[in-house]
């Protein structure tokens, strides 16, 4: 039977409609006809809706082909070729990734879902300061009904994995919610034999079991307070170490010393030398540590052990994320920029590194991409008919080398950008291997789609602007004697320096009445254009007043009454002292207006039953009505976005 006609959040007429309904009702209607007629072939069978909607962090098309050679991202070339894609999709404004992934999982902007930024200040306004802020990540940020809540309402088996503002406080019989960037437990951490000295290993139980053939060592170092023991074995030199709670090699788990991978990754295992997981209960519920040995000297003397920052994943269910973590070994969120910014993996090519620093961080993000996949293999062989999905690899990498492609930038070197750009080039494709895994996924399903999204685009920075600075030197935002914002002596201030908001009476302690709102706001908007970069160039190029809210989802209860554009070049930041505008780290961000070309993401569709071809211009908020529509659902009750599944899909009425 063909589908109806789909637009907002009309139900497909077949979808989990069982197929003998429909042969039955063929076969009464022929009973009651006058002229004998042989028997209806049977309805073949209607395949049940599935889809997964993964967002790929800072996916940006235009950046994706100007600056990736296509044979490094082949899935996502063919993604953009041959599946059904907007022309772009407009992201929340701020493009912030909270703001814009809330967008996509409620189908409307913070205006409406209550997420306008990466920190925001917390409601509701008449308990709080203006000042008083919180993670726009956090579940309690939602004031929005998320896809994954209409869905399981819907009575459709649901799994999200990792998505932002999640698990929240939902609880659905057959919706299962994980999320592991809310509660970290341990930071990434470099072992060498400065933090932890080797020395005669004494105690250890079945040694014997080894075979080792020089004498054992043991090091050790903490974990949130836990000993962690580690032994430094060989078979005529050290090259191994088991890594355990306690000092027996069977409770432990091991890793062999290997340079850091240069082969490219299209062939082989990923994260290859990484050791297996050792469980860790831990307040809260498990976490899983790795090691991988980047070095280990013959005599033993010397070593670089890396292992992998520590999360506990949280989930609604509460049991669920033990089984999760213990069917895939273990989730990883981020790779190790931290420590290579940090030089724990040696110099780096910008300091004049040879390139091992990047290679040993890459395989960091290989460990990611592992983890990742296995966790939606799992959730997909669940059952789940709608998989919501997660990869912050993009993000990641743009963040801190896309500005070093930048020709503009202070210092730019073709030389150092041709060697970064190549160590991006293997990060991306690490992306594309993970898209294709997805792919795979829905092959040979004529029931099941892949909707790729992403939050926003990515901007080269070397400079940072401090609109909360400007503000303080017109004398519109006030300090304390701790440096903290006075709120009785502040009428306006930037909480992520993405936006300003006028300290209106509405808020505890608010000192601007609603007849001198529009007064503050062109004081504030005075104050940000007055700021001079280098050579007296303005940082602010256009400014924007909303009150109220609008159709891009600027303003609302957490959003301002004020935002701007700056020069090329400049990263905004919420800090309250400083200069206004100077210079900062070379690398790339994101926040700027949603129309910029650079902030736009993607909203592309790919399956059986789906069309290939451009659909024109998009939006992140018409993710989630067109992936309800495909499961023949009605869309999130607060989504503002629109289905764009007619375009789309295959199926058509005669």
């Amino acid at each position: 039977m063909a589908a109806q006609h789909i637009s907002g959040s009309t139900r497909l007429a077949h979808v989990r409609r069982p197929p003998e309904r429909l042969a039955g009702a063929t076969l009464l209607f022929l009973l009651g006809c006058s002229a004998p007629r042989p028997a209806p072939e049977p309805a073949p069978p209607v395949a049940p809706r599935r889809a997964i909607l993964v967002s790929f962090d800072a996916l940006n098309e235009r950046r994706a082909r100007e600056t990736v050679p296509g044979e490094a991202i082949p899935a996502f070339r063919r993604l953009f070729a041959e599946a059904a894609c907007a022309d772009h999709a407009v992201p929340a404004w701020p493009s912030k990734t909270s703001a814009s992934h809330a967008s996509v999982w409620t189908g409307a902007y913070g205006d409406v879902n209550g997420v306008a930024a990466n920190w925001q200040p917390l409601l509701p306004r008449e308990q709080h300061t203006i000042a008083e802020g919180g993670s726009g990540y956090a579940a309690s940020a939602l004031r929005a009904e998320p896809i994954w809540a209409a869905a399981a309402r819907a009575g459709l088996r649901v799994v999200g994995h990792h998505p932002t503002q999640a698990p929240g406080d939902f609880h659905g019989p057959d919706a299962l919610i994980l999320n592991g960037y809310s509660r970290h437990y341990a930071p990434d951490l470099v072992i060498t034999a400065a933090t932890a000295r080797p020395r005669p290993a004494l105690g250890w139980r079945r040694l014997e079991s080894l075979g080792t053939t020089v004498p054992p060592k043991e090091i050790a170092w903490a974990v949130e307070g836990d000993s962690i023991f580690g032994l430094l074995y060989g078979r005529g030199r050290y090259a191994a170490v088991v890594v355990s709670r306690e000092r027996d090699v069977r409770s432990g788990v091991r890793a062999l010393v290997a340079p850091a991978e240069a082969e490219p990754t299209a062939e082989r295992p990923l994260a290859r030398h990484f050791s297996e997981p050792l469980v860790l209960d831990v307040p809260g519920g498990r976490a899983y540590l790795r090691v991988r040995v980047f070095h280990l000297a013959p005599d033993g003397s010397d070593f670089l052990i890396f292992q992998p920052a520590l999360s506990v994943v949280t989930s609604q269910p509460p049991a669920a994320a033990s089984a999760y973590g213990d069917a895939i070994g273990g989730w990883v969120g981020n790779g190790a920029q931290d420590l290579l910014l940090e030089g724990g993996f040696g110099p780096t090519l910008a300091e004049g590194g040879g390139g091992e620093a990047e290679l040993r961080y890459l395989e960091s993000l290989e460990l990611v991409t592992r983890q990742f996949m296995r966790g939606s293999d799992w959730a997909w062989a669940r059952g789940a008919e709608l998989l919501l999905d997660y990869f912050p690899l993009l993000d990641e990498v743009d963040h801190l080398w896309f500005g070093y492609l930048e020709p503009a930038a202070p210092g730019y070197r073709p030389d150092l950008a041709r060697r970064i750009e190549s160590m991006r080039e293997r990060a991306w494709r690490l992306a594309d291997r993970r898209l294709a895994a997805l792919q795979r996924l829905v092959e040979g399903d004529s029931g099941a789609a892949l909707f790729v999204t992403g939050d926003h685009g990515m901007r080269p920075t070397w400079r940072a602007f401090r609109p909360n600075v400007a503000l303080a030197r017109a004398g519109l935002l006030a300090l304390d004697d701790s440096g903290r914002v006075d709120v009785a002596r502040t009428r306006a201030y930037s909480p992520d320096g993405l936006y300003i908001m006028v300290n209106t009476t509405d808020w505890r302690g608010g000192i601007v009445s609603p007849d001198s709102i529009e007064a503050v706001v062109a004081a504030a908007e005075a104050a940000i254009r007055a700021v001079r970069g280098e050579e007296g160039v303005p940082v602010v190029t256009r400014t924007w007043r909303v009150l109220g809210s609008d159709s891009l989802g600027r303003g609302g209860p957490v959003g301002g009454q004020l935002y701007y554009e700056t020069a090329p070049g400049y990263v905004w930041r919420r800090d309250l002292t400083g200069v206004a505008a100077g210079p900062a780290r070379i690398g790339a961000d994101h926040g700027y207006p949603s129309i910029s070309p650079d902030m736009y993401t993607v909203l592309c569709a790919s399956g059986p039953a789906i069309s290939p071809g451009r659909i024109g211009p998009a939006r992140t908020i018409d993710a989630a009505p067109t992936v309800s529509a495909w499961l023949g659902i009605a869309a999130p009750r607060d989504s503002r976005g629109r289905s764009r599944l007619g375009p789309i899909s295959a199926e058509r009425r005669p």
